[in-house]
């Protein structure tokens, strides 16, 4: 047989140098699961909402304000691991991956992944969560937040073979010693307590990512696209918007008892929208 017919990619994007140098063997202590979410009550509320705030609500927005409850309600999850112990986190970080377009060499076009982080999430409301992510992306798609900007033009010249232990180190000098790289153009605490990125708004259905070593983050969300599904209800079949949640956690600092009890308090949220997705006051306990 000949040789397998291959090119080398020579204008790699950011992003792509960034996950080549993250991830080498499948070991590691990753969770998968899947959470269904019925809409029908939160969609009934959601246009008085956005019109009332001058807001457009998301899904992701959405997941962001449940997460921000259910990580409250059950501080034990709200954590990361430095060596071989756990340290818990007093507020709650919400880390939304951001895309943004570009063009490479030979107008091949390209996106790069950054991020936008929401501190103390759970002390905000939801037409606060959705207008400070849109001023974060906004900025990062303009090149306006130049810690990010630093950064992600130093990894431009950054060799391949060093780009894993570029990550981690960097992740350990940040969360390992705690201490603050804003010289390297790195922001203090700059992926919170956990990730969420809208795969739906990409058109993919359903997906599950892989947790991300140097960010110390143990769970992550992929928002898919709501679509129309027979749905049981009072033992009959009905067709409802349903929102499929891809879900990856470290097995080192969640169990399957952590995951059921969230499971359940992140429905209740969407079970009870207006008690606990459109309140105007603190969350209740």
């Amino acid at each position: 047989m000949g040789k397998v017919a291959l090119k080398l990619l020579k204008d790699p994007s950011v992003f792509r140098k960034m996950a080549m140098g993250t991830w080498e063997v499948a070991k590691d202590p990753s969770v998968y699961g899947l959470i269904e979410i019925d809409l029908t009550n939160t969609l009934a509320s959601l246009d008085a909402y956005q019109k009332k705030h001058n807001v457009k609500i998301t899904p992701a927005h959405l997941v962001g304000k449940a997460v921000a409850y259910c990580m409250k309600r059950r501080p034990e999850i709200n954590g990361m691991i430095r060596g071989k112990k756990i340290y818990l986190r007093e507020n709650v970080a919400l880390f939304y991956q951001v895309n943004i377009p570009g063009e490479g060499k030979d107008k091949i076009k390209k996106a790069t992944l950054s991020g936008a982080v929401l501190h103390e999430a759970e002390n905000m409301t939801l037409a606060q969560i959705a207008g400070g992510l849109a001023n974060k992306a906004k900025n990062l798609r303009e090149g306006k937040d130049l810690e990010i900007k630093r950064n992600m033009e130093l990894f431009k010249f950054i060799p391949w073979r060093l780009c894993g232990l570029y990550l981690d180190f960097v992740g350990w000098l940040m969360y390992g010693l705690n201490l603050n790289l804003s010289f390297l153009g790195v922001p203090k605490d700059p992926f919170g307590s956990i990730m969420i990125t809208n795969i739906g708004g990409l058109g993919i259905d359903i997906a599950w990512a892989p947790l991300v070593p140097y960010s110390r983050v143990p769970v992550l969300l992929a928002v898919g696209a709501i679509t129309d599904k027979a749905w049981v209800v009072d033992k009959k079949v009905e067709v409802r918007p349903i929102l499929p949640i891809g879900v990856t956690f470290d097995h080192r600092l969640i169990d399957g008892i952590h995951a059921a009890q969230m499971a359940q308090d992140f429905k209740n949220c969407f079970n009870e929208p207006e008690k606990y997705l459109f309140n105007e006051s603190p969350l209740p306990e």
